[in-house]
C-alpha cells in the first residue's frame, strides 16, 4: 500500500497529483471497470471518496488511499444516470449533485435520498460542481453556451441564485471544461478553483488534459498543468478533488486503457 502522504492518485478513472509549481505527477494508477468514472469529493467525516457513474444510477464509495477499498454505492438522485459532479457538504453531511440530463444541482442524504433541488443556472452542458463551505457557495461549470465555444463558471447561493457569472478564461471549438473542486486557503495562498480540462486536437479527437488554478473572484488563471500519461490510459480525465489531508489532488479518468 501506497502511504496517503505520498499519493498522486489516479483509480484507473481516478488520480492524485500536486499542483505545487505547476507540476502534475502522477503517483499510482488503480483500474476501476466498467469505464464512465466523472466527477468527485472527500467525505472528511467518513475518509472517503464519492464519484459519480457517468450512465449509472448509482455514486461509487471508496476508500481514500492506493487500496480504493469498495464501500459500496448510493443511489443518484431520482436514479438519474447523467449525473457529472459530486461534492460533500460538512456543515450538515449531506451532497450536491451535479445532473447534465436534468441540468438540476440536488442536495441529497448520505444515503443518496433527495432533500431539495434547484434549476443549475449552468444549463447547456452542466460539466462541473465546487462547494465553498465557509462561505456557502456553489460554483458551476458550464462547457458551452448555447452555439459558442465560450465556457462560464457560475458563482450561486445554495438556493441557485446567481452571485456572478465568469467566463472560462480558456476557449475552445470542443468545450474543454469538466469538473469543478474548491481548493481552500493553504499557508496563506488562495483560495483558488480547480478545473479540469479537456484539450482536442483538429481533428476533434482528444489530444490530453489538465488541471487549471483559477481565482474565484475573476476565473483568471492562476496556475496549470498538463497531463499527458503516455501510457495505460486516455488522459480524458473529468472530475478532481482536493484532498485536505496530504495537498494532493484526486483526479478521475474517464475510462481506462485507451
Amino acid at each position: 500500500m501506497v502511504s496517503r502522504k505520498l499519493l498522486f492518485a489516479i483509480i484507473g478513472s481516478l488520480m492524485i497529483v500536486s499542483l505545487t509549481h505547476g507540476a502534475g505527477e502522477r503517483l499510482w494508477l488503480r483500474e476501476d471497470y466498467p469505464p464512465g468514472n466523472y466527477g468527485m469529493t472527500y467525505n472528511s467525516m467518513n475518509d472517503r471518496i464519492y464519484y459519480c457513474k457517468y450512465r449509472d444510477q448509482y455514486i461509487d464509495i471508496i476508500s481514500a488511499d492506493s487500496n480504493c477499498t469498495s464501500y459500496g454505492t448510493i443511489p443518484t438522485p431520482n436514479n438519474d444516470s447523467n449525473c457529472v459532479d459530486i461534492k460533500y457538504c460538512a456543515y450538515d453531511n449531506t451532497f450536491w449533485v451535479l445532473s447534465k440530463l436534468t441540468k438540476r444541482v440536488y442536495k441529497i442524504n448520505t444515503s443518496g435520498g433527495v432533500l431539495r433541488w434547484f434549476n443549475s443556472p449552468a444549463n447547456d452542458y452542466p460539466a462541473g460542481l465546487a462547494w465553498d463551505e465557509a462561505n456557502r457557495q456553489l460554483y458551476l461549470a458550464d462547457r458551452r453556451t448555447a452555439g459558442g465555444a465560450q465556457g462560464y463558471i457560475y458563482c450561486c447561493d445554495t438556493m441557485g441564485n446567481v452571485i456572478r457569472q465568469m467566463n472560462h478564461p480558456i476557449t475552445s471549438a470542443w468545450y474543454g471544461p469538466r469538473g469543478l473542486a474548491w481548493h481552500p486557503q493553504v499557508d496563506g495562498e488562495g483560495p483558488f478553483l480547480l478545473n479540469v480540462f479537456t484539450f482536442f486536437n483538429s481533428s476533434s479527437s482528444l489530444d490530453s488534459a489538465g488541471v487549471f488554478k483559477l481565482d474565484p473572484m475573476t476565473c483568471a488563471v492562476v496556475d496549470f498543468f498538463r497531463y499527458n500519461h503516455p501510457n495505460n490510459d486516455s488522459s480524458n480525465i473529468r472530475g478532481v478533488e482536493f484532498d485536505p489531508g496530504t495537498g494532493h489532488l484526486w483526479m478521475n479518468l474517464f475510462q481506462y486503457g485507451t
